[in-house]
């Protein structure tokens, strides 16, 4: 019976269906999916990282601030105690220095022992070195977050220069390639618009800050400076090697200083302004006395009011090196002076006017002499508040001031023969020159700038003694030049230069042009 029941209930029940299977499809991935999945996570990847390292750059610049800070904090403190150990050194000083009437009349007290330095002097040598030790403290703290230069004796030293490449074309061959100076002689092989570049007038300078001297000396400050290039090397080598150009010391007190070392010519403070010329200053044999040599400079320096100044100048200039016929001169220094005056007109102009002699006395074997001399005369006067008229003029004999350091001088003196005859005769040859700049600043980082220098030789002189068609007279020059400042040590300027000579034979002439690209540091 169930199973009837059973039967019967199947056979009555509708049918069911049983899910089918369904087939998956197949899903079908475009070519370029897959790379551009692989890129974006290698990209997360890199940005994990990146994240990670300014994570840990983070944390190493927090970690250094902190330290600074802590140094900061430390030579603040020491300087708050060396003060006040200077204040009390002083009080007691005061007070010992004081006469005291009862101690003198007392007789109980020790007599101070013969070796033994009086208790005032003492306490004076530890004031100053307190002192000394307070200004290094205070430059260690002005320049404690900063990277620097620093000798054994802890002042401050800065470093200085420009990195400076000049590409230049040459409208006829001259003397030198990048700096020429003269156009070139007649009946020289001439090659016109040849190119060139260098970087050998890039330089580099140290300035040192040392300290004060003891108040017998009158605290005076200690300083010095001194600057390379690196021109060394033939006159057309285009790597030049490294070379000392200058190199000073000085004492500087309120009104007065002293300066021992290898500088430009006192008499003559000025140069045109240019990037294309810097070994050879610019007009070089056309007007500017620029030679460095090693001398012994005292300037004493008297207000005039609050806005004006009068400059005293005087020293000793040295021998370096001049020859004629390839004989050295010889004989002792010579002997220079400049009087200046200087107006204030506001921060960044002044007017200033000076005057200088030059005297040194030549001598060449068989007790014969020539005096070397020169009258100079130098200006810097604005023209309102955009223009600037600068200079310098000289006139004098034999005077050597505007050639390369240490050359051969024979144009500057008639020789009637050879040194070596005792009964030649030698005389300096006379000469005037000089050199006007206009500047012009367009805009605070353009300026322009607009010069003329000549030097004229007395021809009588020169005829005197033996000539050739090499023999130079006359020497002219003229530039015109922009300098921009595209960043505050980021510098473009473009020069030409034309240059005119007279020799016997005739006038010669030459054209200059110079790019030059600087990075003042």
């Amino acid at each position: 019976l169930v199973l009837t029941i059973l039967i019967a209930g199947v056979l009555s029940a509708p049918a069911l269906a049983l899910p089918q299977k369904k087939k998956p499809r197949k899903i079908t991935t475009a070519p370029s999916e897959k790379p551009l999945r692989d890129e974006f996570t290698e990209l997360l990847l890199r940005t994990q990282k990146a994240a990670e390292q300014a994570q840990v750059e983070a944390r190493l610049a927090r970690e250094k601030n902190e330290e600074l800070q802590k140094q900061l904090a430390q030579n603040t403190q020491e300087l708050a105690q060396l003060r006040q150990a200077i204040t009390n050194l002083g009080g007691q000083l005061a007070e010992i220095k004081l006469p005291k009437t009862h101690e003198a009349s007392s007789t109980n007290s020790p007599a101070p022992s013969p070796s033994e330095p009086p208790p005032a002097e003492k306490l004076q040598a530890e004031v100053e070195t307190l002192k000394e030790q307070v200004e290094i403290n205070t430059a260690q703290i002005k320049e404690h977050a900063q990277t620097k230069v620093e000798g054994d004796s802890k002042f401050r030293i800065k470093l200085t220069g420009m990195i400076l490449a000049n590409t230049f074309l040459n409208t006829k061959d001259s003397s030198l390639n990048d700096v020429p100076l003269v156009a070139p002689p007649p009946g020289t092989p001439i090659n016109k618009n040849n190119i060139g570049a260098s970087l050998r007038q890039s330089r580099l300078g140290f300035q040192l800050a040392g300290p004060r001297l003891s108040q017998k000396l009158g605290s005076a400050r200690i300083s010095a400076e001194t600057e390379f290039d690196f021109w060394g090397g033939s006159g057309s080598a285009v790597l030049g090697s490294f070379r000392i150009l200058t190199a000073s010391a000085r004492l500087e007190w309120e009104k007065t200083s002293l300066i021992v070392g290898q500088r430009g010519p006192m008499i003559s403070p000025r140069n045109p302004t240019s990037l294309a010329a810097l070994w050879f200053a610019p007009f070089t044999g056309a007007g500017n006395l620029w030679q460095w040599r090693p001398q012994i400079i005292a300037e004493h320096r008297v207000k005039i009011g609050d806005s004006s100044e009068l400059q005293l100048q005087g020293g000793m200039m040295m021998p370096f090196g001049e020859n004629v016929q390839g004989a050295v001169i010889e004989g002792g220094p010579g002997y220079e002076s400049r009087l200046a005056f200087s107006h204030a007109l506001d921060t960044d102009r002044n007017l200033e006017i000076g005057v200088g002699g030059y005297f040194h006395r030549r001598s060449f074997s068989f007790g014969r002499r020539v005096n070397s001399y020169a009258l100079t005369a130098d200006w810097a006067i604005p023209l309102g508040s955009r223009f600037e008229l600068s200079g310098e003029a000289f006139l004098g004999r034999a005077n050597n001031l505007g050639e390369p350091s240490g050359s051969q001088n024979d144009r500057l003196y008639a020789v009637a023969g050879f040194l070596s005859n005792p009964v030649t005769q030698i005389r300096g040859v006379y000469a005037t020159g000089g050199w006007s700049q206009l500047s012009f600043k367009a805009q605070q980082n353009l300026d322009f700038n607009f010069a003329y220098g000549q030097e004229d030789p007395r021809n009588r002189d020169i005829f005197s003694g033996p000539t050739t068609s090499f023999t130079r007279l006359k020497n002219q020059s003229a530039a015109a030049n922009f300098i921009w400042r595209l960043q505050q040590n980021f510098l473009v300027s473009l020069e030409y230069r034309r240059l005119w000579t007279d020799y016997t034979t005739g006038r010669q002439s030459a054209g200059h042009y110079n790019l030059a690209i600087g990075y003042t540091f």
